[in-house]
């Protein structure tokens, strides 16, 4: 059983990659979604990260494959899925990319859902939620080809 602690669009707040590491120091693997907004990139030093729209400064990758026990997870910040028929589009990806497991942020709102075989997860915001939701991460544990996720939500004081 692997533990993946995934985040997103902490946009600026450095801070932030560390605090994810203090809450969550036994991960097998840190993943960023994008839009971390680094003030360098040493910061993201332990991160699978991909590139947000908001990272413009910063040399990573669009998009990233990882393969992890029995599933594969295609990360990408999201930005150009749209809003209107995201779950379709997010499908096309996975199938197209040979994946399971799709991971991004960009909506700054949480998601986990599941579709058959595959599993779609976004972590939400640690710094600016959206839609009513909390400031948060996610734990995903993946057993075989069993995936689970948990929201973790970070304090105000955070």
């Amino acid at each position: 059983m692997k533990k993946v602690v995934v985040m997103s669009d902490n946009h600026g707040n450095d801070s932030m990659m560390e605090y994810i590491k203090a809450q969550e120091p036994h991960a097998d693997y840190y993943i960023h979604c994008g839009d971390s907004e680094a003030s360098y990139k040493e910061l993201l030093t332990g991160y699978i990260c991909v590139k947000g729209n908001n990272d413009w400064s910063l040399d990573l990758p669009m998009e990233a494959k990882l393969q992890i026990e029995d599933v594969t997870l295609f990360i990408t910040h999201g930005q150009y899925l749209g809003y209107f028929n995201r779950e379709l589009a997010m499908k096309d990806l996975l199938i197209r990319n040979h994946c399971q497991v799709f991971i991004s942020g960009h909506t700054h709102m949480p998601l986990f859902l599941k579709d058959g075989s595959y599993y779609y997860i976004n972590p939400g915001s640690t710094s600016l939620p959206r839609g009513g939701s909390k400031k948060s991460y996610t734990v995903v544990t993946i057993d075989g080809q069993a995936v689970d996720c948990v929201f973790k939500e970070i304090p105000r004081s955070q």
